[in-house]
């Protein structure tokens, strides 16, 4: 399969001065920013939030969050889209992160919806929320023909959103060597769920 992205997820392209932005009914979505690796701690830098998001189960340090940051920002620059920065608009604090990105998985590229949540918001259905809005605005506006998540097998709320979401089981593997679920979307697969 090749990746195929058509438009901009965003009004402006890559270098322009326009700040694409999001919303969901509770919260409000922009592109990832350098300065932004402090908020990003509240997920990447806690042992309950990372004990299935990183290889090892462990909190990454403040230059590895900083890198990641700095390459979620990045892929925004290369790319027109990627990973949301996402703050409540209750509280107007940081909650999650949520969007796609291309990845690697079996040799290929794909596109991969991701995301986390502060664990202070957790049990709120924010990651569903995220999910599809997510999706529903790269299927509308990218020529997205695909996409992608996945998560280890023991991370049963992450399949309950991916299913929630509409995503369907592809298959188990290994990634970064330890035992992962795919699952997969597909345009058609989509816009079947945009008409429940």
């Amino acid at each position: 399969m090749q990746v195929t992205i058509g438009s901009n997820l965003m009004d402006g392209k890559p270098g322009d001065d326009v700040m694409p932005q999001l919303a969901t009914k509770r919260m409000d979505l922009r592109p990832f920013q350098g300065e932004d690796w402090k908020d990003l701690a509240r997920i990447n830098g806690d042992a309950r939030a990372m004990d299935t998001l990183s290889a090892d189960g462990k909190p990454l340090t403040d230059d590895a969050i900083r890198a990641r940051t700095q390459a979620h920002a990045a892929h925004w620059d290369a790319h027109g889209f990627g990973l949301w920065y996402v703050t409540d608009r209750a509280s107007g604090s940081f909650c999650a992160y949520a969007g796609l990105r291309f990845v690697v998985l079996d040799g290929r590229p794909v596109i991969e919806l991701a995301y986390a949540v502060v664990p202070d918001f957790w049990q709120q259905g924010r990651a569903r929320e995220l999910a599809r809005t997510t999706l529903d605005e790269a299927f509308a506006r990218l020529a997205l023909e695909e996409a992608w998540c996945f998560t280890l097998t023991r991370n049963t709320a992450s399949r309950r959103t991916m299913e929630g979401a509409g995503f369907q089981y592809s298959h188990d593997g290994d990634r970064v060597g330890l035992p992962h679920v795919f699952y997969t979307l597909t345009r058609a697969r989509w816009q079947e769920t945009c008409e429940v």
